[in-house]
């Protein structure tokens, strides 16, 4: 894949390289906020019941919402989310003159926003084939009567969701969020390594999300319209195949986003997610960063391990 693959480097070395400040300077700051999530968790444990009570109204809430009842909520929500996260973090991140020193590279510049008519076509490119799929496609939710199903599958076209009557455990939300979001970053790990040594497929399908200068948030929903339904059709069925809850679902479309984004913003934070979890676990925008600028290896979305035993010659391409 010459051209494609501009580097076989390792991205550790490219991380290695592009570091310029001492982490060890913020290693309190990083054990103090790991032991406030600690203690977070701890809380949030002891408090199950009440967490569960604000499950359940929650849900009964959205239940009485019309908006929430359409079977387009989750492509507008996902619009929704997306819009409001890359206008919020990456500007925030610009905003605060401390955090510039977490630069992976010093020319990351999130000023370049995209032009507001650009989002906008990117909005209709994103939403116009997932809402054709939720008019003629029936939503299958876990804890709904199959009969529903069969019901509205006699309707050509589909208005409103089935929805389970009965709200998710707190344990059901986390299981499911955590393992669904696993299960993407190893099937997509897959995906994005066969876009890379597939010449045709990268040219005609993944080129394009590597058409850019430096990296910066924008670059994240820069896909094509085969692309993203890829992206979206593979986390829809990661959620789909472990049955998850639609309050699990809504749930999960912030969290998701937001590490798609924060993973193309350039900024390699002390106390960032992949800093955070220990051992090297998740790559971040630091390992991101450094395939979108090698253009080989760190094809794993979130986590690590695939690319460490694509490294070690046990996962063939």
């Amino acid at each position: 894949m010459s051209g494609i693959d501009h580097s076989e480097k390792i991205c550790k070395k490219d991380v290695e390289k592009n570091q310029v400040i001492s982490y060890h300077d913020y290693f309190w700051l990083l054990i103090i906020t790991r032991g406030f999530i600690v203690c977070l968790a701890a809380i949030c444990v002891y408090h199950v019941d009440l967490l569960q009570r604000l499950v359940e109204r929650s849900w009964d809430l959205l239940l009485s919402s019309w908006v929430f009842n359409s079977v387009y909520f989750e492509t507008w929500f996902t619009t929704f989310t997306y819009a409001v996260i890359i206008h919020t973090y990456p500007v925030a991140l610009r905003k605060i003159p401390a955090l510039q020193r977490f630069k992976i590279h010093s020319k990351v510049d999130i000023a370049n926003l995209s032009p507001q008519v650009q989002l906008i076509q990117e909005a209709v490119w994103y939403v116009t084939p997932l809402m054709i799929l939720d008019t003629f496609v029936v939503k299958k939710y876990c804890g709904v009567d199959p009969k529903i199903w069969i019901e509205k599958s006699n309707d050509w076209i589909q208005i409103t969701r089935a929805l389970p009557n009965k709200a998710p455990s707190v344990i059901q939300v986390i299981f499911q969020l955590v393992i669904s979001i696993l299960l993407y970053d190893a099937i997509f790990f897959f995906i994005h390594l066969i876009l890379h040594k597939n010449l045709f497929l990268y040219k005609y399908v993944h080129a394009y999300h590597h058409d850019h200068g430096d990296i910066n948030p924008f670059v994240t929903n820069q896909l094509t319209v085969s692309e993203r339904l890829v992206l979206v059709l593979s986390a829809n069925f990661c959620l789909k195949i472990f049955s998850s809850h639609p309050l699990t679902r809504t749930i999960f479309v912030p969290i998701f986003v937001f590490l798609l984004i924060d993973n193309h913003t350039g900024y390699d934070l002390p106390i960032g997610l992949h800093r955070l979890v220990p051992f090297d676990i998740i790559g971040g925008p630091v390992k991101h960063t450094a395939h979108h600028t090698q253009g080989s290896r760190c094809y794993q979305p979130f986590l690590t391990y695939l690319d460490k035993l694509l490294d070690k010659g046990i996962i063939k391409v």
